[in-house]
């Protein structure tokens, strides 16, 4: 019985290099730890979110794929979660992602996606506009139309979990050769890209149960306040994590400090309001205005909140504390809770507020998404704002209520922020 390792040398080696015009005879086992490499990559990413787009990235970047499509399933459709295409999505462009994203498509023949999700088996296909017509699946244009896109290679497989199950479908568009000039994918690609899949399958389906818990904790906090919803978190999830992006290019941090960092504050930034679970729902659901007994119980939710990661055994349990604990705290120093010796004290009294950078960066950027958020949507007190009045409200309170350096960041991205909100409806 052959190796994985082995059986892979072999096929690659009786392939003509001409087919795929990028792999060398008897590079087989190179590539072969190149893929254990690319596998290693994704395998320690908890963050549902993150992943997705690292499992496409790292997909396309083994076989140097122009573009890309995965999809999740669900019930009998298949829902775009990651789009990538290095052609369109150029600087400036990171909102397409959370556009085209809000689609979804049959699993039926009716697409290259849809067939190989209803089949389970994968698909090589050098130029998707001289198919087969003895074959019975087909190409739809409509995307290339739309967008002025020219698609022509395309490798697309299955993701199966351990049972044997599909649960998405990994399509990769237009192979590369070095210089640059669109080709069709290799058996070795399609050989390797099944086995990184496979894998990738089973992260995801780790990913998601992590992801379910958090939803669940954010669904304990809806009962009590109903706009503390699974939407409202990833929308406030989402514009943090682009934030942050952009905040620790600009301070040139290590890829994987960013990385790494993106991934824990997605979930923290989730969670920042869990604490609601403690205030009453007679409170958090009053229209009009509250008393200041009624507000002061209310800025509790960040110590009780704060209290359910005591603790701290990850550098998640860490950043989500911070989050919760210090999320309405200020720049100038009027929020709240503020300083105080121990959060865990029987008799709690709020402290001089933390006062900029005394804020954890983390919490600061939630301050900002949060309250976006908050003042574009409806809520039992208000009715939703005007998208320009809420950007010049965070714009006004730059150096008051928010970091004025983030506000900066945050006003540089209106198209990606409103993507964001059209990607997690209400």
């Amino acid at each position: 019985m052959m190796s994985f390792l082995e059986r892979a040398s072999a096929v690659r080696e009786r392939v003509p290099a001409a087919r795929g015009g990028r792999y060398k005879i008897g590079t087989g086992r190179r590539n072969t730890l190149q893929l254990l490499e690319t596998i290693e990559n994704i395998y320690n990413i908890k963050d549902l979110d993150s992943l997705l787009d690292r499992v496409l990235y790292e997909a396309r970047r083994f076989v140097r794929a122009d573009a890309g499509t995965l999809y999740l399933k669900s019930g009998d459709r298949l829902y775009f979660n990651y789009v990538q295409n290095d052609t369109l999505f150029t600087d400036g462009g990171a909102e397409n992602k959370y556009l085209y994203s809000r689609h979804s498509i049959d699993v039926d023949r009716s697409s290259l996606a849809g067939y190989v999700a209803a089949s389970g088996e994968s698909l090589l296909i050098d130029d998707v506009y001289h198919i087969h017509s003895d074959v019975s699946f087909t190409f739809n244009p409509a995307f290339d139309a739309k967008s002025s896109y020219r698609t022509q290679s395309m490798l697309i497989v299955p993701l199966k979990n351990r049972d044997d199950e599909v649960i998405g479908v990994l399509q990769l568009i237009n192979a590369k050769s070095e210089d640059g000039k669109i080709m069709p994918f290799s058996e070795q690609d399609r050989l390797f890209i099944i086995q990184f899949a496979r894998s990738a399958a089973n992260t995801i389906e780790q990913a998601r149960l992590g992801q379910e818990m958090v939803l669940r904790m954010v669904e304990l906090a809806e009962l009590r306040d109903p706009y503390e919803t699974a939407s409202h978190a990833k929308r406030v999830g989402a514009y943090c994590v682009e934030i942050y992006q952009r905040w620790a290019a600009a301070q040139r941090l290590p890829e994987k400090r960013v990385q790494d960092t993106k991934e824990v504050l997605r979930t923290a930034a989730m969670l920042h309001d869990v604490g609601k679970v403690a205030v009453s729902d007679t409170i958090l659901r009053k229209p009009g205005e509250l008393t200041e007994s009624e507000q002061k119980k209310i800025r509790f939710h960040t110590v009780f909140g704060a209290r359910l990661f005591k603790h701290e055994r990850s550098a998640w349990d860490k950043m989500a504390a911070e989050v919760v604990l210090n999320h309405h705290e200020r720049w100038d120093g009027k929020g709240y809770p503020g300083k105080i010796p121990d959060i865990f004290a029987d008799d709690i009294q709020f402290g001089e507020g933390k006062k900029g950078i005394e804020v954890p960066l983390s919490a600061r950027i939630v301050a900002i998404a949060d309250v976006f958020d908050a003042l574009i949507s409806e809520r039992a007190y208000k009715e939703a704002w005007n998208k320009d009045v809420v950007f010049d409200y965070i714009k006004n309170e730059a150096g008051r209520q928010f970091d004025p350096s983030l506000v900066a960041i945050f006003l540089e991205i209106p198209d990606v922020i409103m993507a964001i909100r059209e990607k997690y409806p209400f």
